[in-house]
């Protein structure tokens, strides 16, 4: 009960305490609407199939905030400091996982117990419009999300209405990608940049 008590009490630290953080980043990034690219007929949209491009997986920089409240030093301890890292994998059929994962550090930088914190959602990508300016947007439909405490491995919560937005740019290199993550609590939504994760160069066989 201790260990799913810190858990839930991460919870509700990290949505409120990033609750500011996540509007600044709406700030740089603000959610625009799909515009209709190109027509070839009729003034449709004309929509661009899954670019191989987004095949692959690419992460976030761990994107950090100190606890400094004095709710957070009594769970946490002094210097603690709340860890968020985006994950997501694109295979060649459209089909995609997206991982989100929380912790909490203490000023020694060791993951304080019960404080891990993931979300997993399946998704599947589909074709791309050209959005404002050089974004261009990603269909991405999350078919399923769920929430879950490694600590307490009887946890696991469905995350019903999670959204995601997948965007890149028509002008950039191709190694970045960003994400739209809105919560289904209407809380804490963030823009994350991940970059592409690049394969370690295979060995050669030993002659």
């Amino acid at each position: 009960m201790k260990t799913l008590a810190l858990a839930y009490a991460f919870g509700l630290i990290t949505m409120l305490s990033t609750a500011t953080h996540a509007q600044a980043s709406d700030d740089r990034h603000p959610v625009t609407r799909t515009h209709p690219g190109p027509s070839e007929e009729g003034g449709r949209t004309t929509p661009v199939q899954l670019n191989s491009m987004l095949v692959g997986t690419w992460k976030s920089a761990p994107d950090e905030m100190k606890l400094t409240t004095d709710f957070d030093k009594s769970v946490w301890g002094v210097n603690a400091t709340s860890v968020r890292t985006l994950e997501l994998t694109v295979r060649p059929s459209g089909e995609g996982t997206l991982r989100l994962t929380k912790k909490v550090v203490d000023g020694k930088g060791r993951v304080v117990p019960a404080s891990t914190w993931i979300e997993d959602a399946e998704l599947t990508v589909g074709p791309a419009t050209a959005g404002v300016a050089a974004r261009v947007e990603h269909e991405a439909t999350v078919v399923k999300a769920t929430r879950l405490f490694p600590d307490d491995p009887d946890y696991r919560w469905p995350l019903d209405g999670l959204r995601v937005k997948l965007v890149t740019f028509a002008d950039g290199d191709g190694n970045s990608i960003e994400v739209r993550y809105d919560t289904p609590e209407g809380r804490g939504s963030f823009w994350e940049t991940l970059k592409r994760q690049k394969h370690p160069a295979s060995r050669r066989a030993a002659h």
